[in-house]
């Protein structure tokens, strides 16, 4: 792998099969150019407040127990590629937030972490999800003002 001098990598996971593919390429990345990673999980607040709202008409069973839930499931998930890393002697910040992932991910972190290359799985929403939000990861490669490395499922 090339050596492109990238001092601070971004990856961003929801979960899915390509967001695990993508923290394993954020790692070889990052160890190939000695830069510190971060790991982070975005909870769409756009999401949780629709399914809030439905929960309160009586559609969904949204509360903060099931919110709570999900933070946890992600906190789990980041924890073991935070020790993934950690294992490769990278140095790993990793966390979970909630906000817009898009923006989160294409200036939000890059601007408070100074990060200067993001990794993003191509596909992780669901086929509604995209069609109705669009792609984070198209978003994110034409937003970002630094260098965007989108991994494909297998």
């Amino acid at each position: 792998m090339m050596d492109f001098n990238y001092s601070h990598i971004l990856v961003g996971i929801d979960g899915s099969k390509t967001a695990a593919k993508a923290v394993r390429q954020a790692i070889t990345i990052a160890e190939h150019n000695h830069a510190k990673l971060t790991i982070v999980a975005i909870i769409n607040d756009r999401e949780i407040l629709g399914v809030s709202k439905a929960a309160l008409i009586g559609f969904g069973n949204a509360n903060q127990t099931t919110i709570d839930e999900v933070k946890s499931r992600y906190q789990r998930l980041i924890h073991k590629y935070a020790l993934m890393a950690a294992d490769r002697g990278i140095e790993v910040n990793s966390f979970v937030t909630s906000g817009d992932p898009k923006n989160t991910l294409a200036h939000t972190l890059v601007d408070d972490e100074d990060i200067d290359a993001i990794v993003v799985g191509a596909t992780g929403a669901n086929f509604v999800d995209r069609m109705t939000m669009g792609s984070t990861a198209a978003f994110v490669i034409s937003q970002a003002p630094c260098d965007v490395f989108v991994i494909h499922r297998d």
